[in-house]
């Protein structure tokens, strides 16, 4: 699509993240040109972008710093679509799904997850990427589950 901190992968694998871009590039499957300054080519259009790993098959996803990977904890069943997730420095996060794919308990996230707001995600255990709505962040597990439970309501 374009816009700002989407997430896509390559043919060949590499994850890349778009950057403070909102352009309209709806295609599937697209031939595009990637330049060494970090510039994707599509129709006559450019967009800023940035690496953000590498997805194979065989191996899990690679990202920098900045993304955040985190794993389905909880998923109450029947309360809208709201889940906690834990990072692997043990913080747990409060995220709505808004859309692509819907991850699972068990299933691992990776993102731009330091802060609240809309945000472009990927799922390296099936491949897929999906949008969130960070809605808190670096929670305990007890204030996790208090906040969970206010929107279940």
């Amino acid at each position: 699509m374009g816009n700002n901190d989407e997430i896509f992968t390559i043919s060949h694998g590499k994850l890349w993240q778009v950057k403070y871009e909102y352009q309209y590039l709806y295609e599937f499957y697209p031939s595009v040109e990637i330049c060494a300054i970090s510039k994707l080519i599509l129709k006559g259009k450019s967009l800023s972008i940035m690496p953000v790993g590498s997805f194979n098959l065989r191996e899990k996803a690679v990202a920098p710093k900045t993304n955040y990977q985190v794993k389905v904890v909880l998923k109450p069943s029947g309360f809208r679509s709201y889940f906690l997730a834990d990072s692997d420095l043990g913080d747990m996060y409060l995220l709505e799904w808004y859309g692509g794919h819907d991850p699972g308990k068990g299933e691992s996230t990776i993102g731009e997850l330091r802060g609240c707001g809309f945000k472009d995600v990927f799922n390296p255990d099936s491949g897929n990427s999906g949008k969130v709505y960070v809605d808190d962040y670096m929670l305990s597990k007890a204030r996790a589950l208090e906040k969970l439970r206010e929107k279940c309501r």
